[in-house]
């Protein structure tokens, strides 16, 4: 048994010399390796810029510091009273809407608008013309309760009312009288079938085409104007009537 562990042994001496024959090799050649990449990694020209050391001027920084334009800070407003930021907020919201109104098209056109309808109830203002009567009778102008004839019209003395309404200058009362005197004449006549229900506009349509039926249609347009439109009516104006209402008369 001894012959054949000797053997043994020299077998496991010799491999082991073998590794470490290996292994002292390997290390060599990749340290020579890594050393090698070192060198190459740092050759190369040595930085020579030079550096100018500078400093700050005292005088400067404190010149700088004193200057307000470069003051970045903001007041408090602690100290602000309720309606001072009150103010400040209109003051902002003012100059907001005033910016987005002139560089807009949508502002822009709002402001158009808003000149339009002022120049409207500027100019109604001075005609004195009240915009709530004007738009509520003709809301009602397409009903059929459109009607003011309710009077008996034969039973009824238009010189002497005409001339009570005259006398106490209510010019537009005395409008509507003429425009139902001239129904009158022409109910008297035969030319038109008066009765309630019917509008100032349902006679002027009864009319043939002639001079009869445009001094009626004018007298209508007079009787819309004072009473539906509720338009002032003066005296100058009441005279124009008169004298449309006796022209046509004439030609009856």
């Amino acid at each position: 048994m001894v012959k054949y562990l000797l053997p043994l042994l020299l077998f496991f001496a010799v491999c082991t010399g073998t590794a470490q024959h290996l292994n002292s090799v390997d290390t060599t050649i990749f340290a020579g390796e890594e050393y090698e990449d070192e060198e190459k990694e740092f050759t190369g020209a040595p930085d020579t810029t030079r550096v100018e050391v500078r400093n700050f001027s005292p005088t400067d920084v404190e010149k700088l510091k004193a200057d307000p334009d470069l003051n970045y800070t903001q007041p408090p407003t602690v100290a602000e009273s309720l309606w001072d930021r009150f103010k400040r907020f209109l003051m902002w919201l003012f100059s907001t809407l005033f910016e987005k109104a002139t560089t807009t098209d949508v502002g822009r056109l709002i402001i158009y608008l808003s000149a339009i309808i002022l120049s409207i109830v500027v100019i109604m203002m001075l005609l004195k013309v009240n915009a709530f009567k004007i738009f509520y009778s003709g809301a009602d102008s397409g009903k059929q309760n459109y009607q003011v004839f309710h009077e008996n019209i034969h039973e009824m003395d238009f010189d002497s009312l005409i001339k009570e309404a005259s006398e106490k200058k209510e010019y537009r009362l005395a409008t509507r009288l003429v425009f139902l005197h001239a129904l009158k004449i022409l109910s008297d006549k035969q030319l038109i079938d008066f009765r309630p229900g019917k509008t100032n506009h349902d006679y002027v349509e009864e009319l043939s085409v002639g001079e009869i039926k445009t001094g009626l249609n004018e007298l209508s347009f007079y009787f819309d104007y004072a009473w539906y439109g509720n338009f002032t009516v003066n005296e100058t104006q009441f005279q124009k009537v008169k004298g449309t209402f006796r022209f046509w008369k004439e030609k009856i």
